[in-house]
């Protein structure tokens, strides 16, 4: 019996494909999103894009509202994307796809991730509570106001929860060099 993977397996927990994190970590096209400094600009218009979705629902009209979250979702998706891109979605990646450097960066970007996490969860936690009845800010939003907030902050925090490994990781990580040019060839 042979032990065949097939060449476009779906890793359901990762939300990856083989053959999208092979082609990724083998692409030498350059690009400027696998520099610090862009990639550091990625990461902040994300974070922008996320407070932006979070604070939508404080805003007066329900068609408004519903018209500028679905679209700062969409965005944040696309953000999303372009992140894993940045980093060759080696923060996605599962361990028999990368090798033990890369298994060790991704890790660490884990390790960060989670105590971001836990900031944001404490954040999230405590507007909740201070915006429900018998809270500091009770009064401060009316009931239908509440929950469109709510609901822009509860989409906002999902999206971190997926992205924020990328997101580290697309901090931290160095300038990728250039690739050497290949010597012509000699001629005859």
């Amino acid at each position: 019996m042979t032990n065949h993977k097939p060449k476009n397996r779906f890793y359901w927990v990762e939300g990856v494909t083989r053959s999208e994190v092979e082609k990724s970590l083998a692409d030498r096209q350059p690009s400027r999103l696998r520099q610090q400094g862009p990639r550091r600009a990625l990461v902040l218009a994300y974070t922008a894009v996320l407070v932006g979705l979070a604070a939508s629902g404080l805003l007066p009209g329900v068609k408004l509202v519903s018209y500028l979250t679905f679209f700062l979702l969409a965005v944040a998706i696309g953000g999303y994307l372009q992140l894993r891109k940045a980093v060759r979605h080696v923060s996605d990646a599962p361990d028999e796809l990368i090798d033990e450097r890369q298994i060790a960066v991704r890790n660490a970007a884990y390790v960060g991730a989670y105590r971001w996490l836990g900031f944001f969860c404490f954040l999230v936690v405590a507007v909740q509570l201070s915006t429900s009845s018998g809270g500091a800010l009770e009064g401060a939003l009316d009931l239908a106001q509440r929950d469109k907030f709510l609901n822009g902050l509860y989409m906002a925090f999902m999206m971190t929860m997926a992205s924020l490994p990328a997101m580290v990781l697309g901090w931290q990580l160095p300038s990728e060099p250039e690739d050497e040019p290949t010597p012509s060839q000699p001629s005859a």
